[in-house]
């Protein structure tokens, strides 16, 4: 996750977090918001996750064929038989970061929160209430002073208003009645309140690292929730009926802006059937209806402050297993989007795939899929002005696309007690009218000699990112007290563009843009953005009641970002901190844990532990070494 932005198989750079090409979805309906297209991780009910599914690559039919570069999908849980109760308590400090000179902050930088989960049945009733609360002094500081040039965003940006206070909860209720066989029903909700900041470029390369650069802060506040209605019914002979919807809500109030909102209605209907007598062939379909009202004040002149997008569709998937050893599976999804009185855009999308089991604990797969991602409405319709960013509309930008196939390996193993699995996969995706932020000058202002420099969301031509996945998941008992967990892999990446010298924009002045005139480091065609190389092992040694572990991840060097940071380099002061920190990045976590009793659990966690001042995103430092207490009680 890249300064909020996930990120799968290198199938993305930094877009500002808007336009997210991972499709986040919670209980199989979208969770990103209507408008921009971005997650908020601090809305997905945490504390009540019962499945995590993620997809790589452009391969659901199911889940949209919006997901270029894959998907997350998180369930929630309901009751089992016996509720449960769970409340986790964490504390914990900042570190002074390794110079002296670039702490802001005096005192004690701390963090805490505390989140909770009941889960009970009351007859045919299922009830689950769960929520959280977290406060974030933080680690990046106000713009530092500058009296002689008084700047109105940042007189209101001071060390007291910067931290961060989010509340959340969130409930699942369902009805099961003893008259109706099969038929279930109810309505999960979520509800998120929040204020922080949005910090985009450092103040400089030293002393102010964890300062933000003037302008560059802005101060939010957010309201989000989403309601969800639903029926199930199973019948006798084996078609299963569903019914979901989703209201979801967003609205951003940001300092000095007006504000943004943006209403989501989402339903579907789904039908599954399994025809046991067909070696359990599947049969899924459905349609879809989603529609997304945004309105938007960012900026006076914006083209349109109400926007609609209209988006339905339609989709069939089929999975056959033969011979207890080959699994098929097959789907189509066709897609219709109309966005204010533009004509509408039909695509169909296609995906395939087999896994193949060829000895006890072996198996070989293969899959095909198509993407196609209508662009968010701020890509397209949104001016603004945020945290001293220009962000201009493109009106004609158009969808992007692309195909992506994957060949893998796996093989269980076991040695003595210890059982797990390696998988290797290798991995093509194309991307056609690929959509990236580029910076450019985008206005003339009312006079010719005062161009208005700023980003635009721009479709800048073909692109592929191929490569090569490999991950290790196993554990077991070392003897009867002592046991070991590891987890592992490694992901390479080859992201380059296909035609480097399109002219794909010419700005307000006249200037042909390409790949190569707007990239500080063309060599071979490297996309903006990229880590090439991204590992991480941990490992967890568990005696008795008492447990240690720790964790070592690596980022590689970003080798291409944007010309505009160098050549406003006397600003961004970002040339000289690449060339001092182009080896990678390797970081390293630890914790301890002990049972105190069937209930209650204590932990110690240290991130970073090394206290590396580090930056993964280009002008934004990462945090220092962080010290945390945890509290987990089963009530």
């Amino acid at each position: 996750i890249l300064d909020g932005e996930p990120q799968i198989r290198g199938g993305s750079g930094f877009n500002f977090g808007i336009g997210s090409r991972v499709a986040i979805l919670i209980d199989g309906l979208p969770a990103l918001a209507g408008d921009g297209g971005r997650p908020e991780w601090n809305f997905i009910p945490i504390e009540n996750v019962e499945q995590v599914e993620v997809i790589k690559g452009a391969s659901s039919v199911t889940y949209g064929s919006s997901a270029l570069s894959g998907s997350i999908n998180v369930r929630t849980a309901y009751p089992k038989n016996k509720p449960e109760t769970k409340v986790n308590l964490y504390s914990g400090v900042y570190d002074s970061p390794s110079a002296d000179s670039t702490k802001w902050w005096s005192g004690i930088a701390n963090f805490s929160g505390a989140n909770f989960l009941h889960s009970q049945k009351f007859g045919q009733l299922d009830v689950v209430v769960g929520g959280m609360l977290i406060y974030d002094h933080g680690y990046i500081g106000p713009p530092k002073p500058r009296p002689s040039t008084p700047q109105l965003n940042d007189t209101i940006i001071t060390k007291d208003n910067v931290d961060s206070k989010t509340g959340r909860f969130n409930f699942n209720l369902r009805y099961r009645p003893k008259n109706i066989e099969g038929l279930n029903f109810g309505v999960n909700g979520n509800f998120m309140q929040s204020a922080n900041n949005l910090s985009l470029v450092w103040d400089n390369d030293s002393s102010g690292i964890y300062r933000a650069f003037p302008f560059t802060m802005t101060l939010q506040k957010q309201s989000i929730f989403y309601i969800d209605p639903f029926i199930n019914y199973f019948t006798k002979s084996g078609f299963k009926h569903s019914i979901r919807t989703r209201y979801f809500f967003t609205k951003n109030e940001v300092e000095n802006n007006p504000s943004n909102k943006s209403n989501v209605l989402y339903s579907e209907y789904q039908i599954n059937k399994s025809i046991e007598s067909l070696n359990n062939l599947t049969i899924t379909s459905g349609i879809i209806s989603n529609q997304v009202f945004s309105k938007s004040g960012l900026s006076p002149d914006s083209l349109n402050d109400d926007n609609r997008l209209q988006n339905y569709a339609i989709y069939m998937q089929v999975d056959h297993e033969l011979w207890n050893r080959l699994n098929i599976s097959a789907g189509f999804r066709t897609e219709v989007f109309k966005l204010n009185d533009e004509s509408a855009v039909t695509k169909p999308i296609f995906r395939s795939g087999i896994n193949y089991r060829f000895a006890k604990a072996s198996f070989l797969r293969f899959s095909y899929g198509q993407g196609y991602r209508f662009p968010t409405i701020t890509e397209k319709y949104i001016e603004s002005n945020i945290g001293g960013m220009r962000i201009f509309s493109n009106p004609i930008l158009n969808p992007e696309s692309s195909w992506n196939a994957e060949i893998g390996l796996k093989q269980g193993f076991k040695k003595n007690n210890f059982t797990g699995s390696i998988d290797v996969a290798a991995f093509w995706q194309e991307y056609s009218n690929t959509i990236e932020f580029t910076f450019g000058i985008w206005d003339l202002g009312p006079i010719f000699n005062d161009p208005i420099q700023g980003f635009r969301y721009l479709n800048t031509g073909a692109t592929r990112v191929s490569g090569l996945e490999t991950s290790l998941v196993g554990g077991g008992k070392i003897n009867k007290d002592l046991r070991i967990d590891v987890i592992g892999g490694h992901t390479y990446v080859l992201p380059v563009a296909l035609e480097p010298d399109l002219v794909y924009a010419n700005d307000s002045l006249q200037r042909e843009l390409t790949y190569l005139n707007t990239s500080t480091d063309s060599t071979n065609d490297i996309l903006r953005y990229r880590f090439q190389h991204i590992a991480k092992i941990d490992v967890q040694l568990t005696y008795k009641r008492f447990s240690i572990g720790g964790s070592w991840r690596y980022y590689s060097f970003v080798q291409n970002i944007d010309s505009v940071f160098h050549t406003f380099d006397r600003f961004f002061r970002i040339k000289d901190y690449r060339k001092e920190h182009n080896t990678g990045t390797h970081l390293f976590d630890a914790r301890v844990g002990f049972d105190i009793n069937e209930k209650i659990k204590a932990s110690f966690v240290v991130d970073n532990l090394l206290n590396l001042s580090y930056s993964l995103r280009p002008l934004k430092i990462e945090p220092p070494r962080k010290f945390a207490i945890r509290l987990s009680l089963k009530l």
